[in-house]
């Protein structure tokens, strides 16, 4: 039996038949009901990172089939997951990396957690302490995501800075106390006057050219640099001042985790406690025939995108 999935490479975002995968023994094979768009994801359809197949871990939907060894989950069950690739109609993942959503959730959409499982790993490796100053650079989708998971009643300032006034509304209304615009202020001179000084942490999380730079003005010596953001394009970085400084640089990809699994379920936990959400951030769906057009939008990011999903 063939089902329908999104091929992406550069360029291009095409509807090709798939076969529906048959789960193994410890597996569950989930419909698709809807699937984030990461900008890994973005980066294959503009040419920077590999593609040409099918793509997507970002996945919510129905339990469709289980494996023989399968006891979490049974079939009719709705459930958000890590795995994929979940860019079609069906898609299997392994039992460990899936989690039900509750019964009153209406919107599955809004339980993507694989986003949420890379902040609780950019969280937890920060290791913020009690009193700390911090710095988050990027309000878009996942600099959102952390900015909801930090411990805001143990640090001492929380400043949000990012080109766009819009997300910074929403960094103010997720826990903030300072926002600044590096377009209508000199961004290293208004963090240290609302610091009263320089910052314990930045957590770099736009991924943009640059942006390294901005971090490690920003931070105390012996302070600690965050690097959340992908920069896909190899860029020089300011080596001598992290010499200089003493920094700690710490790379939170989800690949430093030592138990991403663990981090999936941690993020679960707080999507039922509601330390996540997601209501505001999901600004653009996309049903899948209308891949092509959901993928320029995510590629081009107009002002008022935050997250795309493309749904089934």
């Amino acid at each position: 039996m063939k089902a329908q999935a999104i091929s992406i490479s550069k360029g291009v975002a095409e509807i090709i038949e798939s076969d529906i995968p048959e789960p193994r023994r410890s597996e569950v094979l989930v419909e698709t009901k809807a699937c984030g768009i990461c900008m890994g994801d973005v980066y294959a359809f503009q040419g920077k990172l590999p593609g040409g197949r099918v793509m997507g871990h970002e996945g919510v939907g129905i339990v469709a089939k289980t494996g023989e060894d399968v006891r979490n989950v049974k079939p009719g069950e709705r459930v958000t997951t890590l795995g994929g690739p979940a860019f079609a109609q069906f898609y299997r993942t392994d039992c460990r990396n899936i989690a039900r959503i509750p019964d009153d959730v209406e919107d599955l959409a809004l339980w993507i957690s694989e986003p949420a499982a890379c902040a609780v790993n950019g969280i937890k490796r920060s290791a913020i302490q009690i009193g700390d100053k911090v710095c988050i650079i990027g309000c878009g989708y996942m600099g959102l995501l952390l900015l909801q998971s930090i411990p805001k009643a143990i640090v001492d300032c929380l400043v949000a800075v990012d080109l766009l006034n819009e997300r910074l509304d929403l960094a103010m209304k997720f826990g903030a106390d300072h926002a600044v615009n590096p377009r209508e202020v000199k961004a290293v001179e208004e963090v240290r006057r609302i610091l009263g000084g320089e910052a314990d942490i930045v957590i770099e999380a736009s991924g943009a050219p640059g942006a390294l730079y901005l971090a490690t003005d920003l931070l105390k010596p012996s302070g600690k640099l965050v690097i959340f953001g992908r920069h896909v394009v190899d860029e020089t970085v300011p080596t001598e001042k992290w010499h200089v400084k003493g920094l700690t640089i710490l790379n939170t990809s989800p690949a430093s985790s030592p138990d991403f699994n663990k981090d999936f379920h941690d993020a679960v936990k707080l999507l039922e406690k509601r330390v996540f959400d997601q209501n505001l951030l999901m600004t653009h769906r996309f049903p899948y025939r209308d891949a092509m057009a959901a993928f320029r939008v995510a590629s081009d990011k107009p002002a008022d995108y935050i997250k795309g999903v493309i749904t089934f």
